[in-house]
């Protein structure tokens, strides 16, 4: 009797562990949206604005045009990121060299943004005002909710940092 309860206990943690291993892989993969299961973050802003027929009609294809664009623009920002990081990394970096690259990721970002912005103005003239202000309410939301400007990989920490952690 003992050793079928080791069995089954050990049994028991091997799924146990394919199962949260597997949804760790699951959630980094982003696959949540594909099963119609969707957090605050990754529903798309309209869809809780209950927009007639005409108004997807002509939300659709300024937002299909908006998401090529972003989507070809941050990979140009990536790709510039990483030369960035080959210059940082040589034996010797040139500096010049560093601030042109950084010339070039900025000139990207800021045409993304400004990219941004005529989006979110060309949306909302298709919204009621209720619709608008529901829609700017939701991207507020979202600014809230979102770990704010640091890269992925750094840990987020509530508060400022302590005098021995300022640089």
């Amino acid at each position: 009797m003992t050793k079928n309860l080791k069995t089954l206990a050990i049994i028991f943690s091997i799924v146990l562990n394919i199962v949260f291993i597997g949804l760790y892989f699951y959630h980094k993969a982003d696959l949540l949206p594909l099963i119609g299961h969707r957090t605050s973050h990754n529903h798309l802003l309209y869809e809780g604005l209950h927009l007639n027929r005409e108004q997807l009609d002509r939300f659709r294809p300024a937002r299909d045009r908006f998401h090529v664009f972003v989507n070809k623009q941050g990979l140009e920002i990536k790709a510039k990121q990483l030369e960035l990081i080959d210059l940082l990394s040589m034996e010797h970096p040139d500096r010049l060299a560093i601030d042109a690259k950084q010339l070039e990721i900025q000139t990207l970002q800021q045409q993304l943004q400004a990219m941004v912005i005529d989006h979110l103005l060309e949306e909302s003239r298709i919204l009621t005002p209720e619709q608008r202000q529901r829609f700017f309410a939701l991207i507020r939301e979202r600014i809230k909710e979102s770990s704010g400007p640091r890269p992925r990989w750094m840990p987020r920490k509530h508060g400022s940092p302590s005098k021995g952690e300022r640089r």
